[in-house]
């Protein structure tokens, strides 16, 4: 006789994003009998608005999906999808998905405390835990960063990859401690790079690889089996910011593209409903692609 699945109580903190759907979409199916929370953030930092490509990624990743199509989709909400919005996954998985401002807040801090979590998940969030907060799961909280650590800490680190013709992109499940993609590594996985594609292709996929180790160590979990982590050799840390002018400008030089418009609706299909949304598709793809017109990585 099979042993009885030990249900968790897990947090889930993404961010209000193409990304973030999809990690929802991956991570939450796999958590059903658990008792499941999601907090997003909504972070938008001034420069995203200074650098034409990171405005242009915003665009993509955050104002035509969430504020735009999500709304027009969320209408229709008997509507069959193979992918769900925010407000579609709340529904189909009976979670709690809430927007939070501070982390750290009181506020923050007493809905976590309410919640009382085992173990808690950070995937693309954008808002930097503190140790009032990430030390309240009894398991730890551990994030998917979508680069191999320690070389490839911080912010952008797929593009950076693909800037150093790495032949794959790491996402990395760590703990999470008081530092910035410090804390020790529970393991890597791997996403091979496709030349052939784009940036925004290979971001949105590389956090894959982290979700299914933290899915299996959520299993270990339940079997009472405790990760074992190792500690990261910060002699070989390098920590990256956004990107400015220079680095997009080499990004196009290497032939690179920043997104495609048919990779784009690739992805934008999942969350519409076969031919009856054909309105939908018709707006998602003029928008890719008169931003597509604009980007000069785009056209590369």
């Amino acid at each position: 006789m099979s042993t009885p699945r030990q249900p968790l109580r897990v947090a889930i903190c993404t961010k209000r994003d193409l990304a973030g759907a999809l990690i929802l979409n991956r991570v939450l199916p796999r958590l059903a009998g658990d008792s499941v929370t999601v907090l997003l953030s909504d972070k938008t930092r001034p420069v995203e608005n200074s650098v034409p490509e990171l405005a242009e990624m915003k665009f993509l990743e955050r104002d035509l999906p969430v504020d735009t199509l999500f709304p027009l989709i969320d209408r229709d909400p008997d509507a069959e999808t193979p992918l769900a919005t925010f407000d579609g996954l709340g529904r189909r998985h009976d979670v709690a998905i809430e927007v939070v401002d501070d982390i750290n807040g009181a506020d923050g801090e007493a809905r976590l405390r309410r919640f009382a979590p085992d173990v808690m998940l950070s995937a693309r969030f954008s808002l930097i835990f503190r140790r009032n907060v990430f030390a309240i799961p009894r398991f730890g909280t551990y994030n998917v960063h979508p680069g191999a650590l320690p070389r490839y800490a911080g912010l952008f680190a797929p593009m950076r990859c693909l800037l150093d013709g790495g032949e794959a992109i790491g996402c990395t499940l760590h703990r999470v401690d008081d530092g910035i993609d410090t804390g020790p590594v529970i393991g890597i996985g791997w996403l091979p790079v496709d030349p052939a594609r784009s940036l925004l292709w290979h971001v949105v996929n590389t956090y894959d690889a982290g979700l299914d180790l933290f899915l299996a160590m959520l299993d270990g979990l339940r079997r009472g089996e405790a990760p074992v982590p190792r500690m990261q050799d910060r002699s070989q840390r390098v920590y990256g910011s956004l990107p400015g002018r220079e680095a997009f400008d080499a990004f196009r030089a290497k032939g690179l593209k920043l997104f495609d418009p048919d990779e784009y609706m690739e992805i934008l299909r999942g969350f519409m409903p076969g031919q009856s949304m054909a309105h939908l598709q018709g707006i998602a793809g003029a928008a890719a692609e008169k931003v597509g017109a604009s980007c000069c990585c785009a056209r590369a």
